[in-house]
């Protein structure tokens, strides 16, 4: 990665917290973003020197002091704009400088204790308890809680929204003319001592070797090597908790733990097998964040820098197999979507735990380069966050380490839903995650191998389905065999099958669904209710509850469902027992996704 390209990600990916950060600690907007876009010129003109030594930590810094000796103004003058939060800005401005600091620097700059005490300048042991002092006195004079304030602190990061950030080639020009003009007396005397002192000749001629050397240079340092940038992602490529508060604005957002342990094998969220997709990465990166308040909401984010692009890629779809695949009892994917980039897709996949409490998580998959990125969502309750904000973030998370890791940054993303990924075995049959939970039952569905249809395990006495003219027809049946309480008649069948022509299996369809409508009347012991149907423009499908008077007063019942999907065609039946049933609804989502899953049909 070149020089230019890794201070443009750092600034693009940076310049909203820092300017935020230095408005809240000088209380001037216009002073802020001025001394903020100043501040990133010296970044740029030092860069050589910084750019592995906190990089933000000096641009917070540079802007700071240049606040502080503005002409006009010190550091609490503030312009009242209708917008921002005076009130919090005054009780800020009756802390000591320092102590006003490690305030804004743990809020809205996402930093620890550790790491504000020693951008600030004061011991550890001091900055706990000038914060501690600090907090109470904010409490008292505003009258509220820590997580009132620090929710405040945090929305007065959008009170500098409005400024246009310059480009970073506009940063760069007028860092270079800085340093053209600080040089000039230097350039001058060194040009002075050569013509004096004659011309100590290497290789070639000296000036031509002196006239080419910027260019060397220049070549030099715009070589890319991934493997070596991506050593710099660390922690602060992580999301800030900003960024984490969008999924939910109405609770406020702390770190609960960072890990960068790649010994650790211990799965951070429900699904997959091990802790990291990749086995051999070249460093990783865990933070998980929580939510305030009644109700457990959490967010995690890995990042795992593999040694190739080829193994990013590899481990990229191990992450989505896991979830596609996943087989921890009563979880069940609910929908997917894809994030449309011109950089590449990513992934979202929504899955419920119906426990208690039942949980809602959101799982976003994004790649870039050699790095791989997982954020996680779990809420408790049947509702996520709204997917078009989780995908922004999930893009916010590539946006911090694009540049590092090799990949191309996009901000111009498009959320829609789309149909479930492959499983990883059998993928044109309905997965374990595809079926519903049953009572209480905590135990997990297992799905024999399929086996060729000819006799069709799933027909009724109703629809008579015979696939026996088709040697594609496979079958599959799934049951919970560990739940002692089931009787054996107990579970789901699913076939499947491929015909010659879209025509011949729409007839197909048609005569079981017909089959089905007449069966009550040919046959007095059966009723058919709970009759539904469904249709996308992919594959469209009928579903009916089929009840059979076995002795008086005494009926069994099914589920069954037909869907076809241009020439392909699935029968799903569901054979309940008393107390162990599934809604008709519920199972009309089933069928539908055995719909979805025909496209892996092997044709």
């Amino acid at each position: 990665m070149t020089r230019v390209d890794e201070f443009n990600s750092f600034y693009a990916s940076t310049f909203s917290e820092a300017v935020g950060v230095t408005y809240a600690v000088s209380g001037d907007r216009q002073v802020a973003f001025e001394a903020t876009v100043d501040a990133y010129r010296r970044a740029w003109r030092d860069w050589s020197k910084i750019r592995d030594r906190n990089p933000l930590g000096y641009v917070r810094n540079e802007a700071w002091k240049l606040t502080a000796l503005s002409r006009g103004t010190h550091p609490l003058r503030r312009k009242h704009e209708q917008d921002s939060d005076t009130q919090l800005l005054d009780a800020l401005g009756e802390l000591s400088v320092d102590d006003r600091r490690l305030i804004v620097l743990m809020t809205l700059g996402n930093t620890d204790l550790e790491e504000a005490s020693r951008e600030v300048g004061v011991p550890a042991e001091e900055g706990i308890e000038s914060v501690t002092n600090a907090l109470g006195s904010l409490e008292r004079a505003m009258s509220q809680t820590i997580d009132q304030i620090e929710r405040r602190m945090h929305n007065l990061g959008g009170a500098t929204d409005g400024f246009e950030r310059p480009l970073p080639a506009t940063v760069r020009t007028a860092a270079k003319r800085g340093r053209q003009r600080n040089t000039v007396l230097l350039v001058v005397a060194t040009i002075a001592l050569i013509v004096g002192g004659g011309f100590i000749v290497t290789d070639g001629d000296a000036l031509d070797t002196r006239a080419a050397l910027p260019y060397r240079e220049k070549i030099g340092s715009e070589r890319s090597d991934v493997v070596l940038a991506a050593q710099k992602i660390d922690t602060g490529n992580l999301l800030t908790r900003t960024q984490i508060n969008q999924l939910d604005l109405e609770r406020a957002w702390s770190v609960s733990s960072t890990d960068q342990n790649v010994d650790n094998t211990k799965p951070y969220a429900t699904c997959p097998v091990t802790r990291f997709a990749d086995k051999d990465p070249l460093k990783v990166l865990v933070r998980t964040y929580r939510a305030n308040g009644t109700g457990q909401e959490t967010v995690a984010q890995s990042i795992e820098v593999s040694r190739s692009g080829t193994a990013a890629a590899s481990a990229y779809k191990r992450l989505v197999q896991w979830y596609s695949d996943c087989q921890v009892a009563r979880v069940q994917l609910v929908a997917s979507y894809v994030v449309r980039r011109p950089a590449g897709d990513f992934q979202i996949l929504r899955l419920q735990s119906h426990g208690t409490p039942e949980r809602t998580f959101t799982v976003g998959f994004s790649h870039s380069g050699i790095a791989t990125s997982t954020l996680v969502h779990e809420v408790d309750g049947s509702k996520g966050p709204d997917i078009k904000t989780f995908a922004r973030t999930l893009n916010d998370s590539v946006s911090r380490v694009c540049r590092e890791s090799g990949g191309t940054c996009a901000n111009n993303i498009t959320v829609t839903p789309t149909e479930p990924p492959r499983t990883s075995t059998d993928p044109a049959f309905l997965g374990i995650v595809d079926l519903p939970p049953i009572a209480d039952i905590d135990k997990v569905w297992v799905g024999v191998a399929p086996f060729s249809a000819r006799k069709n395990p799933t027909a009724t006495v109703c629809d008579k389905a015979d696939f026996s003219g088709d040697p594609s027809a496979r079958a599959k049946v799934f049951v919970i065999p560990e739940d002692k309480e089931l009787p054996k008649e107990f579970g789901v069948s699913e076939t499947v099958a491929h015909f010659s022509t879209v025509k011949i299996a729409t007839g197909f369809v048609d005569t079981i669904a017909a089959r089905v409508k007449d069966c009550a009347d040919k046959r007095l012991s059966a009723h058919i209710d709970q009759a539904s149907s469904f249709k996308t423009a992919d594959y469209s499908g009928k579903a009916w509850r089929i009840g059979l008077e076995i002795t008086k007063g005494t009926r069994v019942y099914y589920r069954m469902s037909v869907v076809r999907r241009g020439d392909d065609v699935a029968q799903v039946t569901f054979t309940p027992t008393t107390g162990f049933d599934t809604s008709a609804k519920e199972f009309a989502a089933v069928a539908a996704r055995a719909g979805a899953r025909l496209r892996y049909i092997a044709n």
